[in-house]
Protein backbone atom coordinates (compact mmCIF):
# COMPACT_ATOMS: atom_id res chain seq x y z
CA UNK A 1 0.00 0.00 0.00
CA UNK A 2 2.98 2.38 1.21
CA UNK A 3 4.60 2.06 -2.72
CA UNK A 4 1.22 2.31 -4.33
CA UNK A 5 0.29 5.57 -2.22
CA UNK A 6 3.10 7.18 -4.35
CA UNK A 7 1.58 6.75 -6.96
CA UNK A 8 -1.98 7.39 -6.05
CA UNK A 9 -1.07 11.13 -4.74
CA UNK A 10 0.42 12.15 -8.43
CA UNK A 11 -2.35 10.32 -9.63
CA UNK A 12 -4.94 12.29 -8.05
CA UNK A 13 -3.25 15.45 -8.96
CA UNK A 14 -3.64 14.67 -12.70
CA UNK A 15 -7.03 13.77 -12.37
CA UNK A 16 -7.68 16.88 -10.30
CA UNK A 17 -6.38 19.20 -13.34
CA UNK A 18 -7.72 17.60 -16.13
CA UNK A 19 -11.28 18.40 -14.84
CA UNK A 20 -10.99 22.48 -15.19
CA UNK A 21 -9.31 21.17 -18.58
CA UNK A 22 -11.90 18.83 -20.23
CA UNK A 23 -14.45 21.44 -19.04
CA UNK A 24 -12.67 24.09 -20.71
CA UNK A 25 -12.98 21.62 -23.84
CA UNK A 26 -16.09 20.47 -23.42
CA UNK A 27 -17.89 24.28 -22.96
CA UNK A 28 -15.47 25.66 -25.20
CA UNK A 29 -14.20 28.02 -22.87
CA UNK A 30 -10.53 28.18 -22.38
CA UNK A 31 -10.28 29.90 -19.53
CA UNK A 32 -11.76 27.34 -17.99
CA UNK A 33 -8.89 25.16 -18.75
CA UNK A 34 -6.15 28.11 -18.11
CA UNK A 35 -7.46 29.66 -14.72
CA UNK A 36 -9.52 26.84 -14.06
CA UNK A 37 -6.24 24.65 -13.87
CA UNK A 38 -4.60 26.72 -11.01
CA UNK A 39 -7.55 26.03 -8.54
CA UNK A 40 -6.27 22.28 -9.22
CA UNK A 41 -3.11 22.93 -7.04
CA UNK A 42 -5.91 22.65 -4.07
CA UNK A 43 -5.48 19.35 -4.05
CA UNK A 44 -2.09 19.40 -3.11
CA UNK A 45 -3.28 19.66 0.87
CA UNK A 46 -4.39 15.83 0.36
CA UNK A 47 -2.38 14.13 3.42
CA UNK A 48 -3.42 10.10 3.87
CA UNK A 49 -5.09 10.50 7.51
CA UNK A 50 -8.74 10.60 6.65
CA UNK A 51 -11.34 11.65 4.65
CA UNK A 52 -12.58 14.29 6.58
CA UNK A 53 -8.99 15.56 6.99
CA UNK A 54 -9.08 15.65 3.15
CA UNK A 55 -12.04 17.41 2.46
CA UNK A 56 -11.63 20.38 4.80
CA UNK A 57 -7.72 20.85 3.84
CA UNK A 58 -8.48 20.70 0.16
CA UNK A 59 -11.92 23.33 0.72
CA UNK A 60 -9.53 25.56 3.27
CA UNK A 61 -6.69 25.63 0.61
CA UNK A 62 -8.71 25.98 -2.07
CA UNK A 63 -10.44 28.89 -0.80
CA UNK A 64 -7.04 30.88 0.33
CA UNK A 65 -5.57 30.36 -3.19
CA UNK A 66 -8.63 32.27 -4.31
CA UNK A 67 -8.49 34.81 -1.95
CA UNK A 68 -5.05 34.90 -2.64
CA UNK A 69 -5.63 35.22 -6.49
CA UNK A 70 -8.47 37.97 -6.09
CA UNK A 71 -5.64 40.09 -3.64
CA UNK A 72 -3.36 39.73 -5.99
CA UNK A 73 -5.38 41.12 -9.19
CA UNK A 74 -6.62 43.54 -6.47
CA UNK A 75 -3.51 44.71 -5.80
CA UNK A 76 -2.45 45.10 -9.71
CA UNK A 77 -5.15 48.08 -9.28
CA UNK A 78 -2.99 49.91 -6.71
CA UNK A 79 0.67 47.85 -8.75
CA UNK A 80 2.75 50.30 -6.35
CA UNK A 81 1.63 48.52 -2.93
CA UNK A 82 2.56 44.79 -3.70
CA UNK A 83 5.58 44.81 -2.18
CA UNK A 84 3.95 46.24 1.32
CA UNK A 85 1.49 43.57 1.14
CA UNK A 86 3.40 40.85 -0.47
CA UNK A 87 6.05 41.29 3.13
CA UNK A 88 2.98 41.19 5.43
CA UNK A 89 1.09 38.15 3.84
CA UNK A 90 4.79 35.99 3.74
CA UNK A 91 5.28 36.98 6.93
CA UNK A 92 1.75 36.31 8.46
CA UNK A 93 1.73 32.82 6.44
CA UNK A 94 5.31 31.48 7.50
CA UNK A 95 4.02 32.08 11.35
CA UNK A 96 0.82 30.16 10.86
CA UNK A 97 2.17 26.94 8.65
CA UNK A 98 4.88 26.84 11.59
CA UNK A 99 1.72 27.81 14.40
CA UNK A 100 -0.21 25.29 12.97
CA UNK A 101 2.37 22.55 11.66
CA UNK A 102 1.22 22.66 7.70
CA UNK A 103 2.13 20.36 5.79
CA UNK A 104 4.45 21.43 2.65
CA UNK A 105 3.61 23.19 0.35
CA UNK A 106 2.25 24.87 2.92
CA UNK A 107 2.22 28.74 1.71
CA UNK A 108 3.62 28.34 -1.35
CA UNK A 109 1.19 27.92 -3.48
CA UNK A 110 -0.37 30.95 -1.71
CA UNK A 111 2.51 33.60 -2.82
CA UNK A 112 2.22 32.01 -6.12
CA UNK A 113 -1.44 32.57 -6.90
CA UNK A 114 -1.08 36.09 -5.49
CA UNK A 115 1.74 36.46 -7.81
CA UNK A 116 0.06 35.64 -10.89
CA UNK A 117 -3.28 37.43 -9.63
CA UNK A 118 -0.86 40.58 -9.92
CA UNK A 119 0.01 40.07 -13.41
CA UNK A 120 -3.67 39.48 -14.58
CA UNK A 121 -4.82 42.59 -16.37
CA UNK A 122 -8.08 43.03 -15.04
CA UNK A 123 -9.73 47.19 -15.09
CA UNK A 124 -12.18 46.63 -12.40
CA UNK A 125 -13.43 44.55 -9.34
CA UNK A 126 -16.52 42.92 -11.18
CA UNK A 127 -13.79 41.66 -13.95
CA UNK A 128 -11.55 40.51 -11.16
CA UNK A 129 -14.16 38.76 -9.44
CA UNK A 130 -15.72 36.90 -12.70
CA UNK A 131 -11.70 35.83 -14.00
CA UNK A 132 -11.00 34.16 -10.11
CA UNK A 133 -14.38 32.18 -10.25
CA UNK A 134 -12.81 30.43 -12.79
CA UNK A 135 -10.54 28.52 -9.70
CA UNK A 136 -13.40 26.98 -8.25
CA UNK A 137 -13.36 24.30 -11.31
CA UNK A 138 -10.39 23.25 -10.21
CA UNK A 139 -11.14 23.51 -6.19
CA UNK A 140 -14.15 21.05 -7.46
CA UNK A 141 -11.57 18.90 -9.48
CA UNK A 142 -9.26 18.67 -6.30
CA UNK A 143 -12.65 17.81 -4.12
CA UNK A 144 -13.57 15.29 -6.31
CA UNK A 145 -10.08 13.95 -6.59
CA UNK A 146 -9.64 14.13 -3.09
CA UNK A 147 -12.28 11.66 -1.96
CA UNK A 148 -11.55 9.28 -4.82
CA UNK A 149 -8.12 8.79 -3.91
CA UNK A 150 -9.12 8.54 0.03
CA UNK A 151 -12.08 6.16 -0.99
CA UNK A 152 -9.48 3.66 -2.91
CA UNK A 153 -6.57 3.87 0.13
CA UNK A 154 -9.28 2.96 2.08
CA UNK A 155 -8.64 6.39 4.35
CA UNK A 156 -10.82 6.39 7.72
CA UNK A 157 -14.05 8.58 7.51
CA UNK A 158 -12.50 10.41 10.71
CA UNK A 159 -9.65 10.07 13.31
CA UNK A 160 -9.57 11.05 16.86
CA UNK A 161 -8.63 15.04 17.76
CA UNK A 162 -4.93 14.28 18.56
CA UNK A 163 -3.63 16.53 21.59
CA UNK A 164 -1.77 18.93 19.61
CA UNK A 165 -5.44 20.09 17.63
CA UNK A 166 -7.25 20.53 20.80
CA UNK A 167 -4.69 23.32 22.11
CA UNK A 168 -5.63 27.02 21.47
CA UNK A 169 -4.04 29.47 19.11
CA UNK A 170 -2.13 30.74 22.08
CA UNK A 171 -0.49 27.45 23.40
CA UNK A 172 0.34 26.30 19.54
CA UNK A 173 1.98 29.96 19.29
CA UNK A 174 4.05 28.91 22.22
CA UNK A 175 4.97 25.75 21.27
CA UNK A 176 6.08 26.58 18.23
CA UNK A 177 8.11 29.17 19.59
CA UNK A 178 10.09 27.00 22.04
CA UNK A 179 10.73 24.28 19.53
CA UNK A 180 11.90 26.71 16.46
CA UNK A 181 12.54 29.97 18.67
CA UNK A 182 14.26 31.46 15.61
CA UNK A 183 10.75 30.97 13.49
CA UNK A 184 9.91 34.80 14.00
CA UNK A 185 13.16 36.43 13.05
CA UNK A 186 12.98 33.65 9.82
CA UNK A 187 9.95 34.81 9.18
CA UNK A 188 11.21 38.37 9.37
CA UNK A 189 14.24 37.57 6.90
CA UNK A 190 12.16 35.81 4.52
CA UNK A 191 9.27 38.66 4.34
CA UNK A 192 12.30 40.85 3.71
CA UNK A 193 13.45 39.27 0.47
CA UNK A 194 9.78 38.66 -0.85
CA UNK A 195 9.49 42.05 -0.04
CA UNK A 196 12.82 43.29 -2.73
CA UNK A 197 12.19 40.34 -5.23
CA UNK A 198 8.28 42.12 -5.44
CA UNK A 199 9.76 45.44 -6.12
CA UNK A 200 11.91 43.87 -8.95
CA UNK A 201 9.02 42.48 -10.08
CA UNK A 202 6.51 45.62 -9.90
CA UNK A 203 9.49 46.91 -11.72
CA UNK A 204 9.03 44.66 -14.77
CA UNK A 205 5.79 43.91 -14.49
CA UNK A 206 5.21 44.03 -18.26
CA UNK A 207 8.18 41.85 -18.68
CA UNK A 208 6.22 39.23 -16.80
CA UNK A 209 8.31 39.80 -13.32
CA UNK A 210 5.71 37.90 -11.32
CA UNK A 211 8.09 35.35 -11.94
CA UNK A 212 10.46 36.53 -10.12
CA UNK A 213 8.73 36.35 -6.85
CA UNK A 214 7.53 32.82 -7.47
CA UNK A 215 11.31 31.86 -8.16
CA UNK A 216 12.48 34.03 -4.59
CA UNK A 217 9.16 32.20 -3.24
CA UNK A 218 9.81 28.33 -4.19
CA UNK A 219 13.95 28.54 -3.45
CA UNK A 220 12.64 29.82 -0.30
CA UNK A 221 10.44 26.83 0.55
CA UNK A 222 14.10 25.00 1.09
CA UNK A 223 13.95 27.18 4.39
CA UNK A 224 17.31 26.17 5.61
CA UNK A 225 20.41 27.23 3.53
CA UNK A 226 22.04 24.03 2.19
CA UNK A 227 18.21 23.24 0.90
CA UNK A 228 18.28 26.89 -0.39
CA UNK A 229 21.62 26.14 -2.50
CA UNK A 230 20.21 22.73 -4.00
CA UNK A 231 16.30 24.26 -4.38
CA UNK A 232 18.52 27.47 -6.61
CA UNK A 233 20.34 24.89 -8.32
CA UNK A 234 17.71 22.61 -9.22
CA UNK A 235 15.31 25.69 -10.62
CA UNK A 236 17.82 27.04 -13.12
CA UNK A 237 19.28 23.87 -14.26
CA UNK A 238 15.59 22.09 -14.06
CA UNK A 239 14.60 25.23 -15.91
CA UNK A 240 17.08 25.15 -18.68
CA UNK A 241 15.75 21.61 -19.59
CA UNK A 242 12.04 21.93 -19.00
CA UNK A 243 11.80 25.58 -20.90
CA UNK A 244 13.36 23.69 -23.89
CA UNK A 245 11.42 20.94 -23.35
CA UNK A 246 8.15 23.18 -23.42
CA UNK A 247 9.61 25.01 -26.26
CA UNK A 248 8.87 22.08 -28.44
CA UNK A 249 5.62 20.93 -27.06
CA UNK A 250 4.59 24.77 -27.96
CA UNK A 251 6.27 24.42 -31.31
CA UNK A 252 4.30 21.51 -31.97
CA UNK A 253 1.00 23.52 -31.93
CA UNK A 254 -1.13 20.82 -30.03
CA UNK A 255 -4.79 20.64 -30.35
CA UNK A 256 -6.63 21.63 -26.82
CA UNK A 257 -7.29 18.07 -25.94
CA UNK A 258 -4.29 17.06 -26.42
CA UNK A 259 -2.92 19.81 -25.11
CA UNK A 260 -4.95 18.79 -22.21
CA UNK A 261 -3.34 15.27 -22.12
CA UNK A 262 0.17 16.54 -22.55
CA UNK A 263 -0.99 18.74 -19.01
CA UNK A 264 -2.00 16.49 -16.61
CA UNK A 265 0.98 13.90 -17.90
CA UNK A 266 3.60 16.75 -16.97
CA UNK A 267 1.15 17.66 -13.90
CA UNK A 268 1.99 13.63 -12.94
CA UNK A 269 5.01 13.94 -13.44
CA UNK A 270 5.98 17.39 -11.58
CA UNK A 271 4.30 15.48 -8.34
CA UNK A 272 5.94 12.29 -8.75
CA UNK A 273 9.39 13.67 -8.79
CA UNK A 274 8.96 16.68 -6.38
CA UNK A 275 9.47 14.37 -3.35
CA UNK A 276 12.14 12.64 -5.31
CA UNK A 277 14.50 14.85 -7.22
CA UNK A 278 13.66 19.01 -7.35
CA UNK A 279 15.47 19.32 -10.23
CA UNK A 280 13.84 16.27 -12.47
CA UNK A 281 10.33 17.95 -11.33
CA UNK A 282 11.66 21.55 -12.91
CA UNK A 283 11.74 19.84 -16.24
CA UNK A 284 7.77 19.31 -16.01
CA UNK A 285 6.94 22.13 -13.91
CA UNK A 286 8.05 24.66 -16.78
CA UNK A 287 6.79 23.23 -19.87
CA UNK A 288 3.60 23.00 -17.90
CA UNK A 289 3.45 26.56 -16.95
CA UNK A 290 4.27 27.48 -20.56
CA UNK A 291 1.25 25.50 -21.94
CA UNK A 292 -1.28 26.80 -19.44
CA UNK A 293 -0.38 30.27 -20.36
CA UNK A 294 -0.75 29.84 -24.35
CA UNK A 295 -4.43 28.57 -23.84
CA UNK A 296 -6.71 30.99 -25.24
CA UNK A 297 -3.53 33.33 -25.53
CA UNK A 298 -1.65 34.50 -28.25
CA UNK A 299 1.86 34.00 -26.42
CA UNK A 300 4.21 32.36 -28.51
CA UNK A 301 7.62 30.50 -26.99
CA UNK A 302 10.30 32.87 -28.20
CA UNK A 303 8.00 35.67 -26.32
CA UNK A 304 7.99 33.93 -23.47
CA UNK A 305 10.97 31.34 -22.79
CA UNK A 306 13.50 34.29 -21.91
CA UNK A 307 10.87 35.73 -19.72
CA UNK A 308 10.43 32.74 -17.90
CA UNK A 309 14.26 31.76 -17.77
CA UNK A 310 15.01 35.28 -16.63
CA UNK A 311 13.10 35.05 -13.95
CA UNK A 312 13.64 31.99 -12.41
CA UNK A 313 17.42 32.82 -12.31
CA UNK A 314 16.74 36.24 -11.28
CA UNK A 315 13.91 35.07 -8.32
CA UNK A 316 16.27 32.51 -7.31
CA UNK A 317 19.60 34.03 -7.03
CA UNK A 318 18.41 36.73 -5.65
CA UNK A 319 16.69 34.72 -2.40
CA UNK A 320 20.09 32.24 -2.16
CA UNK A 321 22.13 35.91 -1.82
CA UNK A 322 19.74 37.75 0.46
CA UNK A 323 19.28 34.31 2.69
CA UNK A 324 23.14 33.89 2.45
CA UNK A 325 24.21 37.48 3.83
CA UNK A 326 21.37 37.28 6.58
CA UNK A 327 22.84 33.63 7.59
CA UNK A 328 26.28 34.98 7.37
CA UNK A 329 25.75 37.93 9.63
CA UNK A 330 23.50 36.21 12.33
CA UNK A 331 26.79 33.89 12.81
CA UNK A 332 28.84 37.54 13.23
CA UNK A 333 26.69 38.62 15.76
CA UNK A 334 26.63 34.89 17.44
CA UNK A 335 30.23 34.66 17.33
CA UNK A 336 30.67 38.37 18.66
CA UNK A 337 28.10 37.69 21.86
CA UNK A 338 30.00 34.45 22.40
CA UNK A 339 33.80 36.58 22.54
CA UNK A 340 31.92 39.23 25.14
CA UNK A 341 30.61 36.86 27.07
CA UNK A 342 34.39 34.71 27.25
CA UNK A 343 35.69 38.45 28.05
Amino acid sequence: MKDMRKILRPLGSGLAMGVPLVLGILLKDPRISSVGAMGAFSYLAFQHISIAYNLKAILIHGFTLLLAFILGALTALVPWSAPFIIGCLSYSAFLFSKIYRLPKPDYFFVLMLYATGFNFHADTVGMIMHQSSYLLYGLAGSVFSGLLVSLIERLPLSTETTRFQKLSFQDKYYLALYQQPEMVLKALHFSIILFIATYIAYLLKDSNGYWILISAAAVLAGEHMEKIKNRTIGRVVGGIIGLLLGFLLMSLHLSLPILAVVLILLNFLTELCMPINYTVANFFTNPQVLLLMTIGSSFTPLQLIPLRFSGALIGSLLAMLLIFVMDWSLKQMEQMMIHFKEE
